[in-house]
């Protein structure tokens, strides 16, 4: 189902996708906004009797699929703007697992067309180069490039090595290509979130994948095409926080590292890398010349303890995937409340109220916040865009697929953060204006 906003006294509307923004500006605080909805996804064939071929054969069951991680290319013409989407093969009856949104709909799901294209999924047990497995999330960097971290596993099996490609997002040409040793890689390995650390050119890139079951950063030196890990105490789930408490609905999940963020870059400082497990409270950084220091690992992957730091402060529950913006205001979904939160990472205090605060509550709309994104807007213009999905659903395969279940959403960073008191140096609204819970929900 595809979203429609109403612009300035309801004067004409703006449909996603068309050649305005994906929301509209808004002299008043604006919340999230729904973009894209789905009851279940719906995947491009070039005819109905592939599709069906796809449905009797079991590549596609109706039903399956959760979307996982979001993001947006809007380029420098309306017709390059791109919407991308992940669906891993944690489930059976995934055709594909990276496309791009597109303006057609079936059933009133907007239909997913696979990105770069079909040949990239076919026959991937044979592990051969040009291949896309399974994938968690993704990242853009400001040269063109999609960042694809393939993990290789389809349900729990491990079908292929981790592999990280990047691709012209314009013409979905192959740019980049390493494949992890297995030297450095385990049998438990499960590649979900990755990082682009791009400095002062294109070649100049670090890439940070982690490994939330071997509770394990990945190094990769694009530009020497090496790779290494990076393994510490702090990468390692916590087992109070391995039981999950959603809407009334309890499962278990032990995952290690998943949520990484950088700070802003600025030439000539060294930059910090975010991380925390999903299950855990505690949020963590490390600095990314540590990181990029290969001889620092070369004595065993927790040589060097030191190196990696943990906040006093603690979250309340346990959180999944994290950015932060242009301002160093980090963003993040608390998955236990159905919350979206930030914090000022200029400040120490992790946890406190002074520099943490919650942006929005919505037991609908914000049940499970799985990928998070800050992307600049033709107009550069940053954006905040998140995938939610009924996850506890999703785990116990109860989704209702009469139900909306999936959605996209969307608002602008500055409509959000403003008097959170997540910007330093901005002051909160005042007590009577804002709650510790949420803003009206």
């Amino acid at each position: 189902m595809i979203s429609h906003f109403l612009f300035s006294g309801n004067k004409f509307l703006c449909l996603v996708l068309g050649l305005c923004a994906y929301f509209p500006s808004s002299q008043t605080k604006s919340n999230m906004k729904v973009i894209y909805k789905w009851s279940y996804l719906e995947y491009e064939y070039n005819t109905e009797t592939e599709r069906r071929a796809a449905i009797d054969s079991e590549e596609f069951i109706p039903g399956k699929g959760t979307p996982i991680d979001v993001n947006v290319f809007y380029g420098h013409h309306p017709s390059e703007k791109k919407m991308f989407v992940t669906i891993p093969r944690f489930q059976k009856g995934v055709p594909f697992s990276v496309g791009t949104v597109t303006n057609r709909t079936r059933n009133g799901n907007p239909i997913i067309a696979p990105f770069p294209s079909w040949d990239w999924y076919r026959n991937v047990e044979a592990c051969g180069p040009r291949r896309i497995v399974s994938v968690y999330r993704i990242a853009i960097d400001r040269c063109g490039r999609l960042w694809v971290l393939d993990n290789g596993v389809v349900l729990d099996k491990k079908v292929c090595q981790p592999q990280i490609l990047a691709f012209d997002v314009r013409t979905g040409r192959l740019a980049y290509r390493h494949e992890l040793s297995k030297d450095i890689t385990t049998d438990v390995t499960l590649m979900v979130t990755i990082m682009a650390d791009v400095r002062d050119s294109c070649d100049d890139v670090f890439i940070y994948s982690a490994d939330c079951q071997g509770n394990t950063i990945y190094v990769t030196d694009v530009n020497n095409d090496v790779s290494w890990a990076a393994k510490d105490k702090t990468m390692y789930p916590w087992p109070p926080y391995g039981t999950y408490n959603i809407l009334g609905t309890t499962f278990d999940i032990m995952d290690g590292v998943l949520g990484m963020a950088l700070d802003p870059y600025q030439p000539g400082t060294d930059r910090k890398l975010y991380y925390h497990a999903m299950s855990s409270p505690t949020e963590n950084w490390v600095y990314t010349s540590h990181l990029r220091n290969r001889t620092m690992f070369q004595g065993g992957e927790l040589s060097t303890p030191e190196i990696f730091h943990t906040f006093e402060g603690k979250r309340s529950t346990q959180s999944a995937a994290e950015v932060i913006d242009s301002k160093g205001t980090m963003y993040f979904g608390l998955n236990g409340k159905q919350e979206l939160a930030c914090y000022d990472t200029k400040s120490e205090n992790y946890g406190a109220r002074s520099s943490m605060r919650i942006i929005e509550h919505n037991d609908e709309t914000l049940q499970f916040i799985s990928g998070v994104k800050v992307v600049k807007n033709s107009k550069g213009i940053e954006e905040l865009w998140a995938v939610t999905t009924p996850f506890q659903k999703v785990y116990t395969d109860t989704v209702d697929t009469k139900e909306i279940n999936f959605r996209i959403l969307g608002a602008k960073i500055d409509d959000l953060a403003y008097g959170t008191g997540c910007r330093h140096g901005s002051s909160p609204l005042p007590h009577h204006q804002t709650r510790p819970y949420g803003h009206g929900y």
